[in-house]
């Protein structure tokens, strides 16, 4: 995973506030995607997608997993010989699957509504043509900043949300503390650093971060503090999930201050572990 990494600028009350925004708009997103799902159907989270075709539902997950595979594959391939366009290809498809989780959720409220099915297609061909548009930009590196980092807080929460409904607890909970672990070590042991280099490491962050001149998000955070408290929620009620999701500010607001004083921190451990604590508890006393 990406970590939180920091210049050596003072850590002021704006820095503070700003860093935590995207985290909170993030999580905002897969939330709201969360609670109107379960809106739809409130007696469990195995059946929330009944009132949807199941077919629709496998083709989107399986073209997710397949989209990241394939890309997976193509960024080593590519990263032994044009680095920028690997880490570009990467960025894109994280774009492309937000697109596609987007998709099932816009497909689940035309369901709900029962609107004319023909109108879903022009949804779905006008949403599918901005993801591609997007994809486009960041693959020929002509995408700004502020587009960018307003992307990443869409898709990461998209698809935190999606994930969050669909995966049950136990193996959010199992996946998210090894993926913690793995994000320790990587940061420990300088791993990416060590086998990128020191300027290709600092300038693929830039990339796949939401970030400023001073700090930045991993995506890959952002995503997973989205899965705990949109899991949270859809399993164990709206309170827990707001309950969730400020334990995770508060592990963020944590890791910014051990950040700034360490200079080099995991984004993950401290606010998964706070995040995943409602439910945990409360998958305890069942």
């Amino acid at each position: 995973m990406d970590e939180n990494y920091f210049d050596s600028n003072p850590l002021s009350k704006f820095t503070q506030v700003y860093f935590i925004l995207p985290i909170l708009l993030t999580i905002i997103i897969a939330i709201l995607l969360a609670q109107f799902t379960i809106s739809i159907q409130p007696n469990s989270s195995l059946t929330l997608f009944d009132s949807t075709d199941e077919f629709f539902i496998i083709l989107n997950i399986f073209f997710i997993i397949v989209i990241s595979i394939v890309s997976l594959f193509i960024f080593f391939r590519l990263f032994k010989k044009t680095r920028e366009l690997a880490v570009r290809i990467l960025v894109a498809t994280f774009i492309m699957s937000g697109i596609l989780a987007t998709l099932l959720f816009t497909k689940l409220m035309f369901t709900t509504l029962e609107l004319e099915f023909p109108l879903i297609l022009i949804v779905a061909a006008i949403v599918t043509y901005i993801g591609a548009y997007f994809g486009y930009l960041v693959i020929v590196d002509n995408i700004s900043n502020k587009t960018r980092n307003t992307l990443f807080v869409i898709c990461s929460g998209v698809l935190g949300s999606f994930f969050g409904v669909l995966v049950p607890t136990f193996a959010i909970i199992l996946s998210l503390l090894f993926l913690s672990i793995v994000d320790v070590y990587l940061i420990k042991k300088r791993t990416v650093e060590k086998v990128f280099g020191e300027i290709a490491y600092e300038k693929m962050m830039t990339e796949i971060t939401f970030s400023n001149k001073n700090w930045g998000i991993g995506i890959g955070d952002l995503t997973c503090y989205s899965i705990v408290v949109s899991n949270t929620a859809i399993n164990f009620g709206f309170l827990l999930g707001i309950v969730s999701l400020l334990l995770i500010l508060i592990g963020s607001f944590l890791s910014l201050k051990i950040t700034f004083r360490s200079g080099r921190l995991p984004g993950l451990p401290i606010s998964i572990i706070l995040g995943l604590i409602p439910a945990i508890i409360h998958l305890c006393l069942m």
